[in-house]
């Protein structure tokens, strides 16, 4: 099954930085987290990948890491979660199959924000917990944000929410996909999505009329909606498949990616303290 572990100061307890979570607890109750997830994500053998993606969605996130300060913002103190998700090596000789794997991580990690004592609870206080909830996930990890959608929504409609209310409470995750070929247009979670389009690995789903429109653009890149709910930035770039990239190259891409990125944070802290709830949209994420 699938582990969580929390971004943290290097410590002589924690030499590299990260602190296992127990697996009875839910940090996207206790307060608002981004969980960083990569293309390796179900391999075994890819904790390198599956920690590294998660320092670069902090550096996209402005904070500071090892030769870089950004805004400044350190770990410590900062409330927000930065998750890591890897294969719990123990558990792989069982044959569990992904759709198994993340039916489990659902019901240890995101039920408690929608169901209590298995009932469902108030649509909006189910639509502010999900507001702790926001993913960032890098090429394929995309395939594990969309499972997790679908298996959100299906638990909803099970625990009586009505088709109204799953799409309120959805929309209230935030996912930020970059550099996938995986989206079609159809998220029900607020999606603002990354991508070059020479990367030959993931650009067969772009149109000619991306194209000629950020052809014509004076920068070269440009934002498209496909939804009420998806929004993607396309930019013409090296073609390069690296997620380190998405920091540092482009006119404006790395500092739109930094805002809405912030933004869908910051909305995260301002609810999450708030007594009132202030619903997040693509169009407040993006603009």
């Amino acid at each position: 099954m699938y582990r969580l572990y929390e971004k943290v100061p290097k410590t002589k307890q924690y030499m590299y930085g990260s602190k296992m979570i127990d697996s009875e607890e839910s940090p996207f109750l206790d307060g608002p987290c981004l969980l960083c997830i990569s293309a390796q994500h179900d391999n075994q053998m890819a904790s390198k990948s599956n920690f590294g993606v998660t320092k670069e969605a902090m550096k996209m996130a402005r904070l500071r890491v090892r030769n870089q300060r950004n805004a400044g913002f350190g770990l410590k103190d900062f409330p927000v979660k930065f998750l890591s998700i890897e294969l719990d090596k123990k558990d792989e000789d069982k044959n569990v199959t992904s759709k198994e794997r993340i039916d489990v991580f659902v019901t240890q990690y995101l039920l408690p924000l929608i169901a209590k004592n298995g009932k469902k609870i108030d649509c909006i206080q189910a639509m502010k917990n999900m507001r702790n909830v926001n993913m960032m996930s890098y090429c394929d990890g995309t395939l594990f944000v969309q499972a997790v959608e679908k298996n959100l929504i299906d638990r909803m409609q099970k625990l009586g929410y009505t088709d109204e209310e799953c799409k309120k409470i959805q929309s209230q995750m935030c996912m930020f996909p970059i550099s996938t070929d995986r989206l079609r247009g159809k998220q029900k979670s607020i999606c603002i999505s990354f991508k070059d389009i020479n990367d030959i690995e993931v650009n067969d789903n772009v149109t000619l009329e991306e194209r000629k429109k950020i052809s014509e653009s004076v920068i070269g890149e440009s934002v498209f909606k496909y939804s009420d709910n998806e929004v993607a930035y396309l930019f013409n770039g090296d073609g390069e498949h690296k997620l380190k990239k998405y920091t540092c190259v482009g006119k404006a891409m790395p500092v739109c990616l930094a805002s809405a990125l912030s933004k869908a944070l910051e909305n995260s802290i301002l609810n999450y303290s708030a007594n009132n709830f202030v619903p997040i949209t693509a169009r407040t994420t993006y603009d």
